[in-house]
């Protein structure tokens, strides 16, 4: 992926952040959470790099423009983890394979405060998964669950559809779906 159109989608999910939370106490009656786009951990992503080629390429470009995202005010949250999150799950086999409605290795990326998990198949340009919860056993999730399916064509669509979404939440205060 090209490193400044992600740093251009890194700075304008921060803009959408800020309007997100700019009214934020007086729709809802309370203060935001801390809602951060973080600056990339170069140490986090070398690590992320170097366990390729397990890690696709465009995750990896992912990281090396962005650390953390946690976003616990947009919806019921969103959150893509760390580069050394992503890295240590994928090691330690947690998460790597699912079955049922898909069949692909993959690797577990972000989540949202709902419970579902959005996983990356392997190799590159492949698609992204929404994992709502359900078995996971030796690393593997089945699930015959409808929601159980492709969230975006590839990464950089699922990017788009997240941006798009905290504009929306933005404007409407309408709960994003990714």
């Amino acid at each position: 992926m090209d490193p400044s159109r992600l740093r251009t989608w890194r700075e304008d999910l921060r803009k959408g952040v800020a309007s997100a939370v700019l009214d934020f106490e007086d729709r809802y009656g309370y203060p935001p959470d801390e809602n951060v786009v973080s600056e990339p951990d170069t140490i986090a992503a070398a690590r992320l790099a170097a366990v390729r080629p397990a890690i696709p390429a465009d995750l990896v470009d992912v990281y090396a423009a962005v650390g953390a995202v946690d976003l616990p005010d947009i919806g019921n949250g969103f959150f893509l983890r760390t580069a050394s999150d992503v890295a240590h799950i994928h090691e330690s086999r947690n998460l790597w394979h699912v079955r049922g409605r898909h069949d692909a290795d993959v690797v577990v990326f972000a989540s949202d405060g709902g419970g579902t998990q959005y996983a990356l198949a392997t190799p590159a340009g492949s698609p992204v998964y929404r994992l709502p919860p359900d078995l996971v056993l030796d690393g593997v999730y089945t699930s015959e669950d409808p929601r159980f399916d492709m969230a975006a064509p590839d990464l950089s669509t699922f990017l788009d559809r997240l941006l798009q979404a905290v504009k929306t939440f933005a404007a409407s205060s309408t709960p994003p779906s990714l």
